[in-house]
């Protein structure tokens, strides 16, 4: 996982910065979406509020994603 540091912010353009948000946001979509295939998950005594958790995130990573300019009409 890549953080932005204020020293980055200065450093880099807008679009460079939008394009690491975007990519941290796809990676945390992705790591999310790993967790509800998971074959533990299943086993969970809880698994339909922990699969509703993360479908709840993964929309939430995906609406941010669509707002960013760089990702619209992707």
């Amino acid at each position: 996982m890549y953080k932005l540091t204020k020293e980055d912010i200065a450093k880099l353009t807008k679009e460079e910065i939008l394009l690491t948000v975007e990519s941290y946001l796809k990676e945390q979509l992705e790591l999310s979406m790993r967790k509800t295939r998971d074959e533990e998950a299943f086993n969970q005594a809880s698994w339909p509020q922990y699969q509703a958790y993360h479908l709840g995130m993964q929309k939430a990573f995906i609406k941010v994603m669509e707002f960013l300019p760089l990702t619209k009409g992707k």
